[in-house]
């Protein structure tokens, strides 16, 4: 059995060569590892220096590079031969799977070999065999076997539905499935991680599934501050300011065998993305939670976009591996001064690999906070008037949802919920409210 086919390394790079634009779609998918030819390496390691440098790759820029590090067969004429070797671009997924299948057949043999030499136990030898799985793996059904599955999935719907409380997103996507994507997306302080404070609460609380929340923002402290303020409604500022009364310490420790004992919630602190992987194998939820993106350390210094578009692809991956639903935060630009406008997908900071990733995306438009920066609020005021615009969703509608939002508790409200019957705060009705008291106290001291 052969372990390598450098006819194939010289495909794949040569597709590459011809489309640079490819370099992206391959990232996470192979890596130095699967190639054998030193030389196919080094064009591979040139591939990433151009890329994390923001240089279009192409056949000159590549022997442009080779040249000025003195890097050895990547002249001009060298990449010349390698990209004829291509028979056609479009076929670069079959390339793709045959080089990995290459890389599976070496790993199992090098395991076995070492095995052998006595460098490795039987155990170790087994968990190699155990978590090398082929790439692409096609299970053979017939079209009879996936019309009577799609038949069988269809009754049960979808794996996961949105809380109660956001019935306007089940209406309009009838809920997501397990490896799905889900992007919210929104300006800084605009309500995201509240909203996903909500969404735990439910998930867990009302629906009984396992969560984990990944925070990169806050402690867990603060996290769990939140989730009481949600559960409780007391406001958060008076666990902030210290002056949480007896009865909300009371309303608290009652809580605590729920959160303990029955919801099935976990909350860890994460910096990079081993950190985010080792919590997703730990916990092994439901749904996973990740507060947000842009918050991922990453040791490589590597521009905004290429961290980005790196992070994003590898979270995906991970949910479709692990079999999770994933909750992905992602901010976007503050807006300029007097160019504040419904957000649109376009706004995601850093990477478009964001939407093109993603199963749904939800964007968030507080337009009060946003136009009025600074706000006030205390216990028992009307409640914000909050839009979700769901703007991908793969499988169905888009469409936007009006919500009743209350900042200081972190809850969300059907905008029909019969049992709060409050009106919002509309930022229009703001303004007009600040003008009719200036006008009303002009009044007064010009008639006094």
């Amino acid at each position: 059995m052969e372990y390598s086919n450098e006819q194939i390394e010289k495909v794949v790079i040569g597709c590459i060569i011809l489309k640079g634009s490819l370099y992206e779609k391959v990232i996470g998918k192979i890596t130095l590892t699967d190639f054998t030819r030193i030389t196919y390496k080094e064009i591979f390691k040139i591939f990433d220096i151009l890329y994390k440098n923001k240089i279009k790759i192409d056949i000159i820029t590549v022997s442009d590079y080779a040249y000025k590090n003195n890097i050895l067969d990547a002249g001009l004429g060298h990449l010349t031969d390698i990209q004829n070797s291509v028979p056609t671009v479009e076929a670069i997924n079959q390339y793709l799977r045959l080089l990995k299948n290459y890389t599976y057949n070496r790993t199992i043999l090098q395991a076995t070999e070492e095995f052998k030499l006595g460098k490795i136990t039987a155990e170790k030898l087994t968990e190699v065999v155990s978590n090398t799985r082929l790439p692409y793996e096609i299970k053979k059904e017939t079209n009879e076997d996936i019309i009577l599955k799609t038949l069988q999935e269809a009754e049960k719907g979808t794996d996961f539905k949105f809380p109660e409380n956001f019935e306007g997103i089940n209406k309009i996507t009838g809920g997501f499935d397990r490896g799905d994507l889900i992007i919210i997306g929104g300006y800084p302080s605009n309500g995201k991680s509240s909203m996903c404070v909500d969404l735990t609460k439910g998930f867990c609380n009302e629906m009984e599934y396992s969560v984990l929340f990944i925070t990169l923002e806050m402690s867990v402290q603060a996290n769990m501050r939140r989730i009481l303020a949600n559960t409780q409604k007391i406001n958060t500022m008076r666990f902030r300011y210290g002056t949480l009364h007896d009865e909300d310490k009371e309303k608290i420790k009652n809580m605590i065998p729920t959160i303990n004992n029955i919801w099935k919630y976990n909350c860890v602190r994460a910096y990079a993305m081993p950190d985010v992987i080792r919590a997703m194998s730990e916990y092994q939820p439901d749904i996973v939670i990740i507060d947000y993106l842009q918050n991922i350390a990453d040791p490589e210094n590597l521009s905004e976009y290429a961290r980005l578009t790196k992070f994003t692809l590898q979270i995906q991956q991970m949910a479709r591996k692990k079999n999770v639903a994933t909750i992905l935060l992602s901010q976007f630009h503050r807006p300029q001064e007097g160019k504040i406008r419904e957000p649109r997908n376009n706004d995601f900071r850093g990477s478009g690999s964001i939407e093109e990733r993603a199963e749904m995306i939800f964007l968030l438009y507080w337009e009060r906070k946003l136009k009025m920066e600074s706000l006030s609020r205390k216990d028992n005021d009307a409640p914000e008037y909050m839009i979700i615009d769901i703007t991908k969703n793969k499988d169905g509608e888009t469409g936007r949802v009006e919500m009743k939002f209350y900042p200081e508790y972190h809850r969300w409200v059907n905008w029909d919920d019969e049992k709060d019957g409050n009106k919002v705060i509309m930022y229009k009705k703001a303004i007009d409210t600040s003008k009719e008291a200036f006008k009303n106290k002009y009044k007064e001291e010009y008639n006094g």
